[in-house]
C-alpha cells in the first residue's frame, strides 16, 4: 500500500469531477461535492423505520458523499444498497410477526411449530431449526401469511415473497424490479466485478429509500418504484369535428373563446394543466374504457362551452388523489380482437349483448400493461401466462379468465361486491392508440 499524505487523501478524484448536471464535462471539486449530494438529498426515511435500518442507510449516504474523493466508492454504494435490502426486510419481518413466528406442515400430520423471533438473526435461526420429523420423514414447513402458506427460509427471495403476500410491497411493475434486485444482490454476494457511475449509485440509494419506506407503509410522492397516490384536478376536455383537441383548466376555458362550438367534457384528471404528472394518452379519454394511463373520471358532458361553465359554477367540483398501482381490469377478446380494458364496475353494468367473447381479469398498474398481456397471451408461443398468477413476461398478475360471469366473479373475489355503473358513451372521437372499441 502506498502511504499518502492528508492532502493527497483529500484531493478530488478527476473521474468523479467528469459528472456534471449537463452530462460529462468538468466540475470544480467543491461544486462536484455539492452537486452529487444534491442527487440524494431527497432520500429520507420515515420516522418509524428502526434505528438499525436507518443507521445502515445513513452510512451509505455518507459513503456516497465521499465519492468525489474516490470514484470507486460509487460502485461500493451501488453494491451495498442491494445488500441492505435483506437487513431491512428482516427488521420489518420481526415487527410484522410480533415476536412469534409459526410454521405449518403442509401435510397437516405435525402440529404447528412456533418459535420466538425478536431479532433479525433469530429469523435465520428459526428457519434452520425447524423439526425434521421422525423415521426419515421430512415435513414441508410453510409460513402462513394471511390465507396463504409460503415457503420461507429467511433469505432474500423468500423475504421478498413474504413482503408481497403480506401486502407490504405494491405495484406490478415494481414486482419485476424486485426480482431483478434479488438477482443483483446474488451477483454482488458472489463477487461480481464491475464499475458503476455516480448516476447509478444515486438511483440505487433513491430506490433503497423508496423500498424501505414502502415496507413501513409510506409510498414516495413521485416515486419511481412505489409512488404515492397521484393528484387529480378538475379540467375540461374540448374537441371539434376537425380533430382539434384541448385540455384546459376551468379558468382558462372561462377566459378564452377558442373552444366555442366545441364539445366540452368536464373531467377529473391527473394531466390537468399545471400538474406534474404527464399522461401521454390524455387525449384518448373514454368514459367507459380505461384509455388514459392514469384514472380519468367523467364528471359532466359533452355539452357546449357555456353549459360546461354553468355546471362548473353551480357544482364547484374539487380535485382529489387516486391510487393507480395494482388496479384490477377486465379485458374482452372476441373474434381475434382485443378491446381496451374496463373497470370491473363498468363491465358489470354492460348489456347482455356486449358480454359475449372471452374475458380476462388482470391486475396491472396501467391499462396498456393489461391490454398487451391479453393480446400477447393470444399467441401460444409467447411467455404470457393464461393461468392465475404472476406473468413471467410482463408486469401483470393474471387473476382469471373465461366467460363474462366467470371473470366478473374473479374480480369480485379480489375487490369485494361490485356495484354496476353505466357511464355515458362519451369519448374523444379520434383515437390513435385505441381505435377499436365496442
Amino acid at each position: 500500500m502506498e502511504i499518502q499524505s492528508l492532502e493527497q487523501l483529500q484531493a478530488a478524484d478527476r473521474t468523479s469531477l467528469a459528472f456534471t448536471p449537463h452530462g460529462l464535462g468538468r466540475m470544480e471539486p467543491g461544486d462536484a461535492a455539492r452537486f452529487q449530494q444534491s442527487q440524494i438529498a431527497s432520500c429520507k426515511l420515515s420516522t418509524d423505520v428502526p434505528e438499525r435500518t436507518r443507521r445502515a442507510f445513513e452510512e451509505l449516504t455518507k459513503l456516497f458523499a465521499q465519492g468525489v474523493l474516490c470514484y470507486s466508492l460509487y460502485t461500493r454504494v451501488q453494491d451495498d444498497a442491494v445488500l441492505r435490502l435483506e437487513g431491512a426486510l428482516r427488521d420489518r419481518f420481526v415487527q410484522w410477526c410480533g415476536g412469534l413466528v409459526t410454521f405449518e406442515d403442509v401435510a397437516g400430520t405435525l402440529p404447528p411449530y412456533s418459535v420466538d423471533v425478536t431479532t433479525p438473526q433469530a429469523v435465520s435461526d428459526a428457519c434452520k431449526g425447524l423439526p425434521r420429523g421422525s423415521r426419515g420423514r421430512s415435513p414441508k414447513w410453510r409460513l402462513r401469511v394471511g390465507g396463504q402458506l409460503i415457503f420461507f427460509n429467511g433469505m432474500l427471495s423468500s423475504l421478498m415473497r413474504w413482503a408481497r403476500c403480506a401486502g407490504l410491497l405494491r405495484g406490478q411493475r415494481a414486482r419485476h424490479v424486485e426480482f431483478r434486485l434479488v438477482e443483483r444482490r446474488n451477483s454482488v454476494a458472489h463477487g461480481d466485478s464491475h464499475i458503476d457511475t455516480p448516476v447509478a449509485a444515486a438511483r440505487a440509494l433513491r430506490d433503497l429509500a423508496e423500498f424501505i419506506n414502502q415496507l413501513w407503509g409510506h409510498p414516495t410522492p413521485g416515486g419511481r418504484l412505489y409512488p404515492a397516490q397521484v393528484p387529480r384536478e378538475v379540467a375540461v376536455l374540448a374537441w371539434d369535428g376537425a380533430g382539434s383537441i384541448s385540455l384546459g383548466s376551468p379558468e382558462s376555458v372561462a377566459a378564452g373563446e377558442g373552444t366555442e362550438g366545441y364539445s366540452h367534457v368536464v373531467v377529473r384528471s391527473a394531466s390537468a394543466p399545471g400538474m406534474v404528472v404527464e399522461d401521454s394518452h390524455w387525449m384518448e379519454f373514454d368514459a367507459r374504457f380505461e384509455t388514459t394511463q392514469y384514472p380519468t373520471e367523467h364528471l359532466w358532458g359533452p355539452v357546449s362551452r357555456s353549459e360546461a361553465l354553468a355546471w362548473l359554477d353551480a357544482e364547484r367540483p374539487q380535485g382529489d388523489s387516486v391510487e393507480f398501482l395494482d388496479r384490477v381490469f377486465m379485458v374482452r377478446s372476441a373474434g381475434g380482437q382485443v378491446y381496451p380494458p374496463m373497470r370491473p364496475e363498468v363491465a358489470a353494468g354492460l348489456d347482455s349483448a356486449l358480454r359475449q367473447g372471452a374475458w380476462h381479469t388482470v391486475r396491472a398498474d396501467f391499462p396498456l400493461d393489461a391490454f398487451n398481456h391479453v393480446r400477447g397471451g393470444m399467441d401460444p408461443s409467447s411467455e404470457h401466462t393464461n393461468r392465475p398468477g404472476d406473468c413471467p413476461a410482463c408486469a401483470v398478475q393474471e387473476l382469471g379468465r373465461g366467460s363474462h360471469t366467470a371473470a366478473l366473479g374473479v374480480a369480485e373475489a379480489a375487490l369485494g361486491t361490485l356495484r354496476p355503473v353505466r357511464p355515458p358513451t362519451v369519448h374523444v372521437p379520434e383515437s390513435l392508440h385505441w381505435p377499436i372499441r365496442f
